[in-house]
């Protein structure tokens, strides 16, 4: 009889422990099968800054802790640690219970001492910080990169509209090449990307045999760059016109390269390897090190050390391929948007200051 209340006592604190656990984890393992696992950030205004540094944050983020994509990522291995705690919290309470619920051939509970968990904290901390550091640097590499491909691609736009002729030819040349700038960006994005389609992306800016065209070649951006060229240097523009042109074009092949070379080489793999398989040994010694410390509270707290160490992690990771979490449908819209402006007011423009393009000598 008092071997079944002994039993009943701990299957109660396991249950109690592992609501105490669920609440936490529960709600974002379901959550993850509804909502991608990557959101795609958008690009600030006044008012998201203003919520960005608001008093209230904390709380907003907690309302909103099961829209993040990090924290739905690491829900699954968050989950295995707070299990593998609550089975070791329940062989050390059965193995202590008197009289004793176990068989006495069983071995008693595993013990870690603190010490080797303390001195190998500043090391995963290090790989931790090391890791993040690295992949926040190819993000910041990224973000810069794309910026070049659509500003450069706006300051040929001003060019092209200033300094070509408005005559028929200059005008069709102006047209020809404010479309294929506009491509230029969208096809950048589809390139470093595999979940745009490129017809679906180019087929309202550019004409039906020349999204066949590109579709049909190798390197869709380089593409774009090449009839850029052909049109600058049969615009019969002056040559020191066409250099500099041809000087904002090796920009733009600059900054598609850079991309393909973010995209193509991750941190060494070795590295991110071993940083996991430390962090996941790591947590699993948590649980055999804090049972005589906070005995069945040690379950949601092993969670919440998971929760911070995985999180920080899975960061890393996610900022490692940068090009999944940049903006880049709000920059290739604001690029496109502001071309078909400038192409809009150009005739306008050029009226009102009396001027007819640059001509031929």
């Amino acid at each position: 009889m008092k071997c079944t209340v002994g039993a009943l006592s701990a299957l109660r604190n396991l249950f109690l422990t592992a609501c105490a656990t669920l609440q936490i984890l529960s709600s974002l393992y379901l959550y993850k099968c509804s909502v991608p696992a990557c959101a795609v950030l958008q690009v600030f205004t006044f008012l998201d800054w203003r919520r960005h540094r608001s008093q209230s944050r904390y709380i907003h983020h907690i309302q909103t802790i099961r829209e993040s994509g990090v924290v739905r990522s690491i829900s699954r291995p968050v989950m295995i640690v707070a299990a593998l705690s609550a089975v070791v919290a329940m062989y050390n309470h059965l193995f202590v219970v008197k009289p004793p619920w176990l068989p006495a051939w069983l071995p008693s509970p595993l013990t870690v001492a603190m010490e080797p968990i303390q001195l190998t904290t500043i090391a995963l901390s290090l790989l931790l910080v090391f890791r993040t550091n690295a992949s926040y640097a190819r993000w910041e590499e990224a973000r810069k990169s794309f910026g070049a491909i659509t500003t450069t691609s706006r300051d040929i736009a001003r060019q092209v509209l200033s300094w070509l002729p408005n005559t028929n030819e200059g005008r069709e040349a102006k047209d020809t090449a404010c479309r294929w700038l506009i491509a230029l960006a969208k096809s950048s994005m589809v390139h470093l990307r595999d979940e745009h389609d490129l017809r679906q992306e180019v087929g309202s800016v550019l004409l039906e045999e020349e999204v066949a065209r590109l579709e049909s070649s190798g390197n869709r951006p380089m593409y774009c760059i090449q009839v850029l060229s052909h049109i600058f240097s049969s615009s019969g523009l002056p040559f020191n016109l066409v250099v500099c042109l041809d000087e904002n074009l090796t920009r733009l092949v600059n900054a598609v390269y850079a991309c393909e070379r973010i995209l193509g080489t991750p941190i060494p793999l070795s590295y991110t390897r071993h940083t996991a398989r430390f962090l996941m040994a790591w947590l699993f010694c948590i649980p055999f090190t804090l049972w005589p410390y906070s005995g069945w509270a040690m379950v949601p707290l092993a969670a919440l050390i998971s929760f911070v160490l995985l999180g920080i992690e899975e960061i890393g990771i996610f900022l490692e391929e940068p090009f999944s979490v940049l903006a880049l449908e709000h920059l290739c819209g604001s690029c496109a948007e502001c071309i078909q402006s400038m192409r809009r007011s150009d005739t306008e423009i050029s009226e009102r200051v009396g001027g007819k393009g640059l001509q031929v000598q």
